[in-house]
């Protein structure tokens, strides 16, 4: 199991002055081949070179995510968007990446647009960069009632139609749209090109909301086997609040998951 950390579980520091390539040396110390980097930068100029020479050093992997989407309320914000997500392949690319992680939309999103000449036409141009720099693009299921829904799922997947899009599963965030993880997996097996691993719990005002490993409705232990028997061979990305005490929160995951 190609296990790594995200930087999402130490947002909080990362937000009040931690470097992210302080968590290459953190992943090494769990056991774990590399890092989810993500946009927490405050001299990116530096930190993306200085990581990419540190996980040469260590012989250690990285993905990138960002947080622009496909699809956007407007065709103004959609067009942006999509701009966006090129500029992000050339940071993915200087990481040292492979995978670039997006989203379905960062927020409210016209699923008409999916059926638009032009999004399509935008997006083509998205996926020949992205075919340009060997970039796989792995968008998410998003965590809403509507991101995590199969059938939207399917329908973006099957309109882009390219090989350098597949899909990021998420363990979890199926749960807010009222969707079954283990009924996304049987239908979206064959498009996964990225794996999230998180759980979900019920909060005392009856919502739901992000955990680590074990701790709640997912049985996320149970579908890492059934992808990894599936035949995916790329990285299943530890991704979950890491609250007061981030490297506890992993170390729990890990151990749950042997």
């Amino acid at each position: 199991m190609k296990l790594i950390i995200s930087a999402i579980t130490w947002e909080s520091l990362l937000q009040s002055g931690m470097k992210q390539w302080e968590l290459i040396e953190l992943a090494k110390k769990l056991g774990c081949q590399g890092v989810e980097f993500r946009q927490y930068w405050k001299d990116i100029e530096v930190e993306v070179p200085h990581i990419r020479a540190l996980l040469a050093e260590e012989q250690m992997v990285c993905t990138y995510a960002c947080n622009e989407g496909l699809l956007a309320p407007t065709r103004e914000s959609t067009e942006q968007s999509l701009r966006l997500i090129t500029n992000h392949i050339g940071v993915a690319c200087s990481l040292g990446a492979k995978v670039l992680r997006i989203n379905i939309a960062a927020g409210l999103f016209n699923e008409e647009f999916i059926n638009a000449s032009w999004w399509h036409q935008a997006v083509t141009g998205v996926m020949a960069e992205a075919s340009a720099q060997k970039m796989l693009i792995v968008v998410e299921n998003g965590p809403d009632q509507h991101k995590s829904k199969i059938q939207l799922v399917q329908k973006l997947l099957k309109a882009v139609n390219s090989p350098w899009l597949k899909l990021t599963y998420d363990t979890g965030n199926w749960i807010y749209a009222g969707e079954v993880p283990e009924e996304a997996l049987t239908v979206l097996e064959n498009e996964i090109g990225y794996v999230h691993l998180k759980d979900i719990v019920e909060k005392p005002d009856g919502s739901r909301g992000h955990s680590y490993l074990g701790t709640g409705l997912v049985d996320v232990r149970g579908l890492a086997r059934k992808i990894i028997a599936g035949g995916y061979q790329g990285l299943l990305a530890l991704e979950f609040p890491g609250g007061e005490d981030p490297i506890f929160r992993v170390k729990h995951s890990i151990q749950y998951l042997a």
